[in-house]
């Protein structure tokens, strides 16, 4: 009895500990990355958002567990020629979800539309990195008339049959444990695997120093940012036909680039296939990884300028 009763007040010290950790974590990343755009209300949620440049409009959307700064490596050359928006999809970092029924790609896409609407964009070009790509996909298809056209980074463009390695421990199919997992145990959790998770989602190239801050990857450590990304995961792999079976509707104009080396997205499957079935233009880049608008952002400033001309016509 005396063994159970200190093993139980041990597990609560160390419970409140984490606690104490991931609260602490969390202060410290809102103190340095605080909400610094607008915030606009849409279907499912509020979506935070930021815009530099002028001229006609580009949209920026991040993947699994990202947020707007992941493209702050591209915005300064690309704001030079285009207005450049940038957001947070719906309850990322600090974006707003309403709950789990908005995760899904349609209705994460149709916040999105929902948002070009209300801002009154004219047709913007949709920029999506790696998931974002699928729900630009899913705009593509659903809703053409209301975009210039696709340039996609890197997209989970075809059906994703075995989650990532890095991802598997965020499949976490209880709505009560992610919420205690994530205000409770995100803090150590995200510790002990920030590094090794840079150093695949970079994989082969090395992790860019100042991502923490100028990638906004230290907004990982918010609760609410550890939950979305769970729900996120669980709703695109339900989710993903939904999109993925009406590819040979998506008439809009669609470029991808990709990276030869992408250890998280099979580079033959979602790049080389993806563009085999749908006609999509396809730019492949040797020797380099996932997170291309980080460690290649003059390349995909370029690819995306490419794409901004060729679909003027559009």
């Amino acid at each position: 009895m005396k063994f159970v009763v200190i093993t139980t007040l041990l597990l609560l010290v160390l419970l409140t500990l984490s606690f104490i950790l991931t609260q602490l974590l969390a202060f410290n990343a809102r103190r340095k990355l605080p909400a610094e755009g607008r915030f606009t209300e849409v279907n499912g949620g509020i979506i935070h958002w930021t815009e530099q440049g002028e001229g006609e409009t580009i949209i920026l959307i991040h993947g699994l567990g990202g947020n707007h700064h992941n493209f702050n490596y591209m915005i300064s050359e690309l704001s030079q020629k285009f207005h450049v928006v940038s957001i947070d999809r719906i309850g990322s970092a600090w974006s707003t979800r309403d709950d789990f029924s908005y995760a899904s790609l349609d209705a994460q896409a149709d916040a999105i539309v929902d948002f070009i609407n209300k801002q009154s964009f004219e047709r913007p070009l949709l920029v999506g990195h790696s998931l974002g790509g699928a729900f630009s996909l899913s705009i593509g298809i659903r809703h053409p008339d209301k975009i210039r056209g696709l340039a996609l980074i890197c997209p989970a463009s075809m059906e994703i049959y075995n989650t990532p390695n890095i991802f598997r421990d965020l499949e976490i199919r209880s709505s009560g444990s992610r919420l205690f997992l994530a205000n409770s145990l995100s803090g150590p959790f995200v510790l002990l695997r920030q590094n090794r998770f840079l150093t695949e989602i970079f994989k082969p190239e090395p992790i860019t120093p100042d991502f923490g801050i100028k990638g906004g990857a230290i907004l990982s450590r918010l609760p609410s940012q550890f939950q979305t990304t769970c729900e996120d995961l669980i709703a695109a792999k339900a989710s993903q036909n939904d999109v993925l079976s009406k590819l040979t509707q998506l008439h809009v104009p669609t470029h991808v680039i990709f990276a030869e080396d992408d250890v998280i997205l099979d580079a033959k499957r979602h790049g080389v296939a993806f563009s085999e079935a749908t006609g999509a233009r396809l730019v492949m880049i040797p020797k380099t990884g996932h997170m291309l608008p980080v460690t290649q952002p003059e390349l995909c400033n370029k690819f995306i300028e490419d794409v901004m001309l060729s679909t003027e016509a559009n």
